[in-house]
């Protein structure tokens, strides 16, 4: 009996010590899956908003908001600030509102503005960079690609078409949303010789006169249409190039023009006040000639300065606001400013656009490598005011064309940019100049 019972306790104590360790190793698998189900520190959940989830994308701005300029840099805040008020009121790129940082590079003087576009990178630690133009030779590429900080641009195409095709993989992260600039060499040349072809301009001879100033774009176009001119036969009798500040003495300059009576004057330097004060000046006593100013007519300080006197005067643009998506920027602009957008304006709303909707396709507006694949996507496009946003991988300009960038000549008719060319874009044909006919009296 006693054998038996050592038998039973010892079997009980089995039992219980077999029911201690179930418990115990239960409670450490319940422990041990509480503790899994909870969030670390430093590891919200999933449906937890991040730390940065209120962080604002800094839009760098590296724009001329002073100086000689400062009136196409104000057109191109205000279409940058209507795309960021718009994209903001949407409710931001992936959640997160923009906030523009705004560089003035003044003069565009390229000691100023790799200054501010440094600063822009270090000290103000901006998300992308966007802008119209900086500087006519693109002094701030390298300092863009040696930082990895994909720039959106719409300008100064010659130098980016002088550097970038000998190494595109050098400038990955830049893109100029505006087309090559080869039209401006050509283009109104070969307009010139078409209207002469169709009777529509009997030129007195064939005699051509360049005024540039002492900067890249200015030159590229100056040289280029007085090259093109020199292949159709013409002769150039007057070539001049003025400092690019403010230049009032032109006198010497019309002496020469008419004492040579030029049929066709080439005038390139795109300060507003120069343009104005040259063609004043030239229409005290005008020349038989037709009269080109590179881009100009297109300016605000240069339309309320000359108050009507550019009627006749020839300008093209490697970009326009036409069509139906156009004219609804255009009200949008007018409502927003009570003015109406040069060109300017809606070039940089495109390119503020254009960097959102990149940003928004790289899942992350804040991993600028990501952002930059999008921009270089063979796939990618973008449909704008002005036209499609296609990037050529040779040169990183926008494509031009049917399908891309219309590059657009005008003429000033009756206080209206009237298009001439391309002939499926045309509002009206073309017109001899109002001096022309008492001018050849003379």
């Amino acid at each position: 009996m006693a054998k038996s019972a050592r038998k039973t306790v010892l079997l009980l104590l089995a039992l219980s010590l077999s029911l201690f360790a179930f418990v115990g190793c239960s409670a450490k698998q319940d422990g041990n899956q509480q503790a899994a189900d909870q969030p670390k520190a430093d590891q919200p959940k999933a449906d937890q908003p991040k730390a940065d989830d209120n962080r604002t994308i800094k839009v760098g701005f590296p724009a001329p908001l002073s100086g000689t300029q400062a009136g196409v840099g104000s057109d191109m805040e205000k279409g940058i600030t209507l795309a960021m008020e718009e994209i903001n009121a949407a409710g931001g790129v992936l959640g997160h509102k923009l906030e523009l940082i705004k560089g003035d590079v003044e003069g565009q003087e390229p000691s100023t503005v790799t200054t501010v576009v440094r600063r822009l990178i270090t000290k103000d630690k901006v998300d992308i960079m966007v802008t119209g133009y900086a500087n006519p030779s693109l002094v701030e590429m390298e300092l863009m690609q040696q930082n990895k900080m994909p720039y959106i641009l719409y300008g100064y195409a010659q130098a980016q078409e002088a550097a970038v095709p000998k190494n595109p993989e050098k400038y990955s992260y830049i893109h100029n949303a505006i087309p090559s600039y080869k039209n401006y060499q050509t283009k109104f040349p070969e307009i010139v010789a078409q209207l002469e072809k169709d009777g529509k301009f009997k030129p007195e001879n064939h005699k051509v006169a360049v005024i540039k100033s002492q900067n890249a774009y200015s030159l590229y176009c100056g040289d280029g249409m007085k090259d093109t001119f020199k292949q159709l036969g013409w002769d150039v009798v007057v070539d001049e190039t003025i400092p690019f500040t403010r230049f009032t003495e032109f006198e010497p300059i019309l002496n020469k023009i008419r004492e040579q009576k030029p049929a066709v004057i080439l005038y390139t330097d795109h300060t507003a006040a120069n343009a104005a004060t040259f063609l004043t000046s030239f229409l005290q006593n005008p020349t038989p000639s037709l009269l080109f100013l590179q881009a100009t007519p297109s300016y605000p300080d240069f339309q309320k300065i000359v108050n009507g006197k550019q009627e006749g005067v020839i300008w093209d643009y490697a970009a326009s606001l036409l069509g139906d998506k156009a004219k609804e920027f255009n009200a949008k602009y007018e409502k927003r400013w009570n003015e109406k957008p040069n060109p300017y304006g809606g070039f940089v709303y495109d390119a503020m656009m254009l960097a959102a909707d990149a940003m928004k396709k790289s899942g992350d507006p804040f991993n600028k490598e990501a952002v930059n694949n999008i921009l270089n996507g063979a796939d990618y496009s973008y449909q704008g005011v002005i036209g499609t946003y296609k990037f050529d991988p040779r040169t990183h300009l926008a494509l031009s064309g049917e399908g891309g960038i219309p590059f657009v000549t005008y003429q000033e008719e009756g206080g209206q940019h009237v298009v001439i060319d391309p002939s499926d874009l045309a509002t009206g044909q073309f017109k001899l100049p109002p001096w022309y006919e008492a001018a050849l009296k003379k």
